[in-house]
């Protein structure tokens, strides 16, 4: 298993940053487009404990779809997600949030995953692409909530 972590802080109250980071049409706006295509809700309240999104993306030309559900939600504090479905042999997201009074608030987000040893992903990325490919989505994704967020 690879874990990849980052941290930001961003100069907004928790009630806001966490709202942005929990709806999945935002995923496809702050990570890379090089990475991800599309990102949308299918079932249940969007990022309510038990709803489903489909996130797409391409690695190196080819097209892979990811289902993920929400396994624990904590009101401005956490969210959880896990693949149910795609390329990976394991994927969790957690994302937890701290205010640290007023309009700061620092977000940890964590990574843990694990390529397959067979299929599409596994044939076109080693683990030091992928991990090397996942930690600038996740650094420039928290970056880029940051301007967004700090700039609004």
């Amino acid at each position: 298993m690879t874990t990849i972590t980052t941290n930001v802080e961003i100069q907004a109250p928790v009630e806001q940053v966490f709202a942005f980071y929990t709806n999945p049409d935002n995923i496809k706006e702050s990570w890379p487009r090089d990475i991800i295509k599309e990102s949308k809700n299918l079932s249940g309240q969007k990022s309510e404990e038990g709803s489903v999104m489909k996130v797409e993306g391409e690695y190196r030309g080819k097209r892979e779809e990811m289902i993920l559900e929400v396994s624990q939600k904590e009101q401005n504090k956490k969210l959880v997600t896990k693949q149910t479905e795609g390329p990976f042999q394991h994927w969790e997201s957690i994302q937890e949030f701290q205010s640290n009074g007023g309009n700061t608030t620092t977000v940890n987000h964590t990574i843990n995953y694990e390529l397959p040893t067979t299929g599409k992903i596994a044939n076109f990325l080693s683990g030091s692409q992928a991990e090397d490919k996942i930690r600038q989505g996740i650094e420039q994704a928290a970056q880029t909530v940051k301007q967004k967020l700090e700039s609004s």
